[in-house]
């Protein structure tokens, strides 16, 4: 599979968390490019699901080049609710950069991490290695479906 975009959407709900690895290996080997992120996600859970998701794709990202992912930004710079699914879950769309430079138009306060999100104020958050996946991760939780992996 030899592809090269700069784009890809991920769209399939209640999660896409098993196409995120194909999506990766999509992107632009030179310049990376942009994820959207589609989850039906527990309201309370937005950030950490976000954090959670970065630190995956970095993983992700580790696996199939082992040879430069520490040079590789791997970013969320926003996340929308798109619409209310259920009491208390929510639709959202994560906008994620994955790449070795950042767009121009993306400034992140963080000349050492290169995984994380941007929150809404624009403060640059850490995802750690070890972050706790959400409830709505595939294999862990309540919102599981596991015959999307």
């Amino acid at each position: 599979l030899d592809l090269d975009f700069d784009r890809v959407s991920l769209g399939l709900l209640p999660s896409s968390e098993g196409g995120w690895r194909t999506a990766v290996k999509a992107l632009r080997k030179d310049n990376g490019g942009w994820l959207h992120i589609h989850a039906n996600v527990p309201s309370h859970e937005r950030d950490n699901w976000a954090l959670w998701m970065c630190s995956e794709l970095s993983r992700m990202h580790e696996e199939i080049y082992p040879d430069n992912s520490a040079k590789v930004w791997v970013l969320c710079q926003r996340i929308e609710k798109v619409k209310s699914f259920a009491p208390k879950v929510d639709h959202f769309v994560a906008d994620v950069f994955i790449g070795p430079q950042l767009p121009k138009d993306v400034y992140v306060d963080s000349a050492i991490c290169r995984v994380g999100i941007v929150d809404k104020s624009g403060t640059f958050i850490e995802s750690s290695r070890d972050a706790h996946p959400p409830s709505c991760a595939l294999g862990h939780g309540i919102l599981d479906q596991e015959w999307m992996m």
